[in-house]
């Protein structure tokens, strides 16, 4: 479940345009009108023209511009930015009170297993640690486990923009070069759906993001 939905004027922009743009200050000149047209059409029961609303603001901002470089915690590993991660990575924003998706932890383990050795997969949570650290057991042990604890507000900014802004639970996806070529909301599939129909649909979704991260990173 997102905890937000907002919104934006809708219109075209190139990425070579806004390809030298922090995602933060993209999202800082766009989030208000998005949040307000957004919600509206949200509680008038329109969730179409919301998601529509969340895929244009993606398509046309946010995609293209350079991923704030970030305060983070490491659980597996020692890691103080974001930055500090090298490969391009696919970033999974949660919270522990989250449940994934029927079928996603099972596609995560076959595209991990097929492309952690260019790429990573990276898990930010929005807990404390011990918080963090239990809801990442059910993780892949080669998904990159980072933290931020909302108590010590030490990351005020962060928070708003991939937590309060954006909302859970989402996925970025990032080259190496910090560029943000994607964002999405993460599949949901129902829980009584087949367990393999579900994670044939989430591994489709990851994929066509990995896909994405291997055209820019041309490998």
């Amino acid at each position: 479940m997102l905890l937000f939905f907002f919104s934006f004027p809708v219109f075209s922009q190139n990425i070579e345009e806004i390809d030298s743009i922090l995602f933060s200050e993209m999202l800082a000149i766009h989030h208000e009108d998005f949040q307000r047209k957004s919600s509206l059409n949200f509680h008038l029961g329109n969730h179409e023209a919301s998601e529509e609303y969340f895929n244009s603001l993606v398509d046309n901002k946010l995609k293209g511009t350079f991923l704030d470089n970030f305060k983070v915690s490491g659980i597996n590993e020692k890691i103080n930015h974001i930055y500090e991660i090298e490969k391009p990575f696919y970033l999974m924003s949660y919270s522990s009170w989250c449940v994934p998706s029927n079928g996603e932890l099972e596609a995560l383990e076959l595209l991990i297993d097929k492309h952690s050795d260019w790429m990573d997969f990276v898990l930010i949570l929005w807990d404390k640690k011990v918080d963090a650290k239990k809801f990442a057991k059910q993780f892949h042990p080669k998904t990159k486990v980072l933290y931020v604890n909302e108590l010590s507000n030490t990351e005020t900014k962060t928070i708003k923009m991939l937590k309060h802004k954006l909302g859970m639970p989402i996925s970025l996806t990032i080259c190496s070069d910090k560029i943000i070529l994607n964002i999405r909301k993460n599949t949901q599939v129902h829980p009584t759906v087949d367990k393999e129909i579900a994670m044939q649909k989430c591994y489709k979704n990851i994929s066509n993001d990995i896909m994405l991260l291997r055209k820019h990173e041309d490998f």
